[in-house]
């Protein structure tokens, strides 16, 4: 990634570096025009003589302004262009991402490498160039520079702290990398923690757990900044003991420079450059702590980056068909499956076809499989080669874009954005009309509930639908779904938060504006159902009945019993209301 970034913005560094060594450049004449300065007023004053080197470090300072503006322009420019693409780079390659992925990665730690890292990352791309560029080149043409304008023999004593520094820098750099990558894996491990208690606070409040999430959070908020303090201890030692070997180089050659000095060999105004010279090579001295600081932590986090960037999606297509419209059959052929990381099988030798434009039902047990045949159908999830055909063509072969695009997918837990509920019905679509957005809430029997809000279908929804009732949020889900016209609907028991006759209701009005698409609806009540072509009933991840509800009645198996069971309830609530 920052390979191929360099690669395509090398110009842009190029120019900043060359207008960063010509500030480096402009910063050796001050030492020297002071010191003439000084060897003028020694020897012959002449006020003319002064104004002239005073007016030519006005020019310097101007020179090393310009140049400046510009380095800064060019190379932390490009960093943050650099922070720009890593993120849209990085959000692309998560929407690429199959379920498999969120199944196993925690919010936080994505929202961390999101903030911190990427950040971390722009530091090395930007501010640690320019303190290398700096280091580098400044000191070397500071070296050159005191052993031709001053003497060898005292610039020699002057670099003697250098491979002192830069051993010491890269031990510590290997300890630094070590502990930050620690410091931004708590980070997420705090971030996420964070991010849960947010979203889930009215549940913590619903249960009374304040001080017991409270208590998660400070462990680790304490953790967090344990490691950090561990990562301080190391930076905040390296940066006093550069200075320290520094600063003790600056005495020693001072007192071997005012020898020089005492003992006539060099003249005052020479000193004074030479005190010049080494005022500004401690600097670079001390920027090479900081570099290996910000460049271990960029690389700490350019590696947490990658681990997503690299992670790919198991979903994959081969023998590509070229279909781009389905018409809505489905055939499972003797599929078995289990989610990766599990060895129970959820589905074992399943088999069924659904012909096009028909309504067909999953029903069971709880646990026995039946959304998960709705994500094998949208292409969350990898299956084998020849277990799935949609239109006589293997699943494998086909886009999983395509297959989104030809599938309305509504899911049993809701997610509606913080957006208007218009936006939230044409989330999937957003060229829809509004003719086209009220004509499918009425369809979800949402419509009258949107015309007694305030701003109608302008309403704000709140944070994950907060304002909104559970049902209200499921109907708008389902609108969300049927805007997009899909040839093949899946309703994963998406109107458990709605009472059985408005289900029906909804259930019914589908089948009718939706007469040659194929419906298949999962759903734990069956009075809701009870209308479609064909019922699958499902126990422990098996087909084990099949057929018409008056079939499956006259079975008397498992339908049936589930059946009378929910009979009863209703028959009992009623009694009690």
């Amino acid at each position: 990634m920052i390979r191929s970034f360099i690669k395509k913005y090398w110009k842009r560094y190029l120019l900043g570096i060359l207008f960063l060594i010509g500030v480096d450049v402009f910063m050796l004449f001050p030492p020297k025009i002071i010191g003439n300065i000084v060897s003028n007023l020694e020897i012959n004053p002449d006020l003319n003589t002064v104004g002239f080197y005073l007016l030519g470090i006005v020019g310097v300072a101007f020179g090393m302004f310009l140049c400046r503006f510009l380095w800064r322009i060019f190379i932390i420019g490009a960093a943050n262009k650099f922070h720009y693409v890593t993120k849209k780079e990085l959000f692309n390659h998560l929407l690429s991402l199959s379920s498999k992925y969120y199944d196993q990665t925690k919010t936080g730690d994505l929202m961390a490498k999101f903030t911190n890292d990427v950040n971390a990352i722009r530091g090395a791309m930007g501010p640690a160039v320019v303190m290398s560029v700096d280091a580098v080149f400044l000191t070397a043409l500071t070296i050159i520079s005191m052993g031709i304008f001053v003497n060898w023999d005292l610039t020699l004593i002057g670099i003697i702290p250098l491979p002192i520094i830069t051993a010491i820098t890269l031990y510590f750099g290997i300890t630094i990398h070590k502990r930050f990558r620690k410091v931004q894996d708590s980070f997420g491990e705090l971030t996420n923690s964070t991010e849960e208690s947010i979203s889930g606070i009215r549940l913590i409040k619903s249960y009374g757990i304040e001080d017991i999430r409270y208590k998660i959070l400070e462990k680790k908020s304490n953790d967090y900044v344990s490691k950090y303090m561990s990562l301080i201890k190391i930076f905040g030692m390296l940066f006093p003991l550069i200075m320290t070997i520094a600063t003790s180089t600056t005495v020693i050659s001072t007192y071997f420079g005012g020898s020089q000095v005492i003992l006539n060999k060099i003249s005052l105004g020479d000193y004074i450059t030479y005190t010049g010279y080494l005022g500004m090579i401690v600097w670079p001295m001390i920027e090479l702590g900081w570099v290996v600081n910000i460049i271990q932590r960029g690389r700490a986090s350019y590696n947490r980056i990658m681990d997503v960037l690299n992670s790919k999606s198991e979903i994959k297509t081969h023998d590509k068909s070229k279909i781009s419209k389905l018409e809505g059959n489905i055939k499972f052929d003797n599929l078995s499956y289990s989610y990766p990381g599990s060895r129970e099988a959820v589905l074992k030798n399943i088999n069924f076809e659904i012909e096009g434009g028909s309504k067909v039902a999953f029903v069971g047990t709880t646990g026995s499989g039946k959304s998960t045949l709705g994500k094998l159908i949208s292409r969350m999830y990898a299956v084998e080669d020849q277990k799935i055909y949609i239109d006589n063509t293997d699943v494998n072969s086909i886009d999983p874009e395509i297959i989104r695009n030809n599938v309305s997918f509504v899911p049993q837990e809701t997610f509606l954005f913080s957006e208007t509920i218009k936006n939230n019905i044409k989330f999937g679509k957003m060229e829809a009309t509004f003719e086209n957005v009220v004509k499918y809430a009425r369809v979800s029997s949402i419509d009258e509930d949107i015309q007694s809000f305030p701003g109608k279908y302008d309403s704000l929804v709140g944070e994950k639908g907060v304002t909104l009732s559970g049902g209200q949020k499921q109907r708008i889900a389902i609108a969300r779904a049927l805007i997009m016209e899909t040839p093949i609907i899946i309703l994963d028991d998406c109107l458990s938060a709605v009472d059985t006759e408005t289900e029906a209701k909804i259930l019914s009005s589908l089948k009718d504006s939706n007469s040659r698409k194929t419906v298949i609806i999962i759903s734990h009540r069956l009075k809701a159902v009870m209308d479609a072509d064909i019922i699958f009933v499902l126990d422990n991840g098996e087909i084990i009945e099949r057929g018409t509800h008056n079939q499956l009645i006259s079975n008397n198996k498992l339908y049936k019993k589930i059946y009378e069971r929910q009979m009863l309830e209703e028959k009992l609530e009623e009694e009690e209301s």
